[in-house]
């Protein structure tokens, strides 16, 4: 609990200065919504006069909502709903551990009341379930984060797939975030861009949680959504996944992840595939025994899969190349590296996406990319084609559990194929 007594108004107002000149620099505009900030104080409190400065107007003393309008800053809205500017200062001084209170994204609803003794009593969400509770008494704000229990509701979706699994689940009403976080751990098994078929068939559980109460308080959030299963069919493979403890595994408690990553870094373009094609550089046809991926030079390299470097230097026209080699026979190859993580050496054991290096433009290139090359017994294979899974499962105590989640999953009401008894 956090108070603030009278003693501080002249330090609140020398602070409350200070807050205006370190508000946030705008940041780069990007593709996701900015939240509008609200300029904490301003000098719409200032009248001169310090009697004002500390007498609240009159107000509405029934317990009501407000919303946060374009172009609003704090002082304005909170004085206009019977705050003094002097309260209003300290509200932000005293809940600045627990909440930034300029920064309230617009639309934000914020509950207003008074007690017998005309104190305000302000209320609002901060993450979806939480609410800084904020009571002014004696001089001072004692301010507060409480947790709002969650009901979780668990909805359903099947889907069969006709043109992409993105826009025919869209059509279904199915939560984009509920289809990014499927087509990501499908991805692994699944490519999206070249597989997919007429008739594949998409299904889904997840659930969706929501406040039990002080809901008009959380409307402008969006409720949280967790995906517990989903099924996949494709080219004649059925994918069933279960998430466990955040992770999916298949039935029998293999981590449903290939053995090997199809892409070994975030945000690329795939630029040239596997096969007999031009060489840029030498100007004739040539096997191309890998596949190339086009990003920004320093773009982290991710180990495919678990295993062991084999190499970690200059290899002729690879330029900077890294070699691991992985259980049951295979080793990927990384080229083209501007340079290496500085933390990994021949001999050294790595995770699958643990970073081993940068993307570059070095050896016989003719531009910025990486070079991925995946061998199995001594010959390349498409990497695109691999879909061994990973060789991680469940045992003992954790399989035991999983085979109890697993169980109870399907003896609920479910009316989707892939959870029927």
């Amino acid at each position: 609990m956090l108070s603030i007594k009278r003693w501080h108004v002249a330090a609140a107002i020398a602070v409350g200065a200070l807050f205006i000149a370190t508000i946030e620099s705008p940041k780069p505009i990007s593709d996701e919504p900015i939240p509008q900030p609200l300029v904490a104080f301003d000098s719409a409190w200032n009248t001169g006069s310090y009697a004002n400065y500390r007498k609240p107007p009159t107000h509405n003393r029934e317990t009501h909502i407000v919303y946060v309008q374009p172009g609003q800053n704090l002082t304005s809205l909170l004085t206009n709903e019977g705050l003094s500017a002097q309260q209003v200062v300290l509200l932000a001084l005293t809940a600045q551990p627990l909440i930034d209170l300029g920064r309230l994204q617009i639309g934000a609803p914020l509950e207003i009341s008074f007690n017998d003794n005309d104190q305000p009593r302000v209320r609002l969400a901060k993450e979806y379930g939480e609410i800084i509770d904020a009571i002014y008494e004696n001089g001072a704000w004692n301010v507060t984060k409480q947790t709002v229990p969650l009901r979780a509701e668990t909805h359903e979706a099947a889907v069969t797939i006709n043109s992409s699994l993105y826009e025919d689940a869209v059509a279904e009403d199915v939560p984009v975030t509920i289809i990014n976080s499927a087509m990501m751990a499908l991805s692994h098994f699944v490519d999206f861009q070249r597989q997919l078929q007429p008739g594949d068939i998409f299904e889904a559980q997840y659930a969706r949680s929501e406040v039990v109460r002080d809901k008009a308080l959380f409307s402008h959030l969006q409720n949280p959504l967790k995906l517990s299963y989903l099924r996949f069919t494709n080219g004649g493979e059925d994918y069933r996944m279960y998430r466990f403890d955040g992770t999916f595994y298949f039935e029998d408690g293999r981590v449903a992840q290939s053995f090997l990553l199809k892409t070994p870094l975030n945000g690329a373009r795939l630029t040239s595939h596997y096969g007999n094609r031009y060489h840029p550089v030498l100007g004739y046809n040539r096997q191309h025994k890998g596949i190339d991926f086009s990003a920004p030079v320093g773009t982290p390299i991710m180990a495919a899969g678990r295993g062991t470097i084999k190499h970690a230097s200059r290899k002729g026209s690879f330029g900077n190349a890294v070699i691991i080699e992985h259980a049951q026979g295979y080793e990927t190859l990384y080229a083209h590296l501007d340079r290496f993580n500085e933390d990994i050496d021949v001999g050294d054991y790595v995770s699958q996406g643990d970073i081993i290096g940068y993307l570059g433009n070095t050896g016989l290139s003719a531009g910025r990319h990486l070079h991925y090359e995946v061998y199995r017994n001594g010959r390349t294979i498409n990497p695109v084609d691999i879909k061994v899974p990973s060789d991680r499962r469940l045992s003992g105590v954790e399989l035991a559990r999983f085979k109890r989640y697993l169980a109870q999953l399907k003896s609920q009401a479910s009316e989707l194929a892939g959870l029927a008894p």
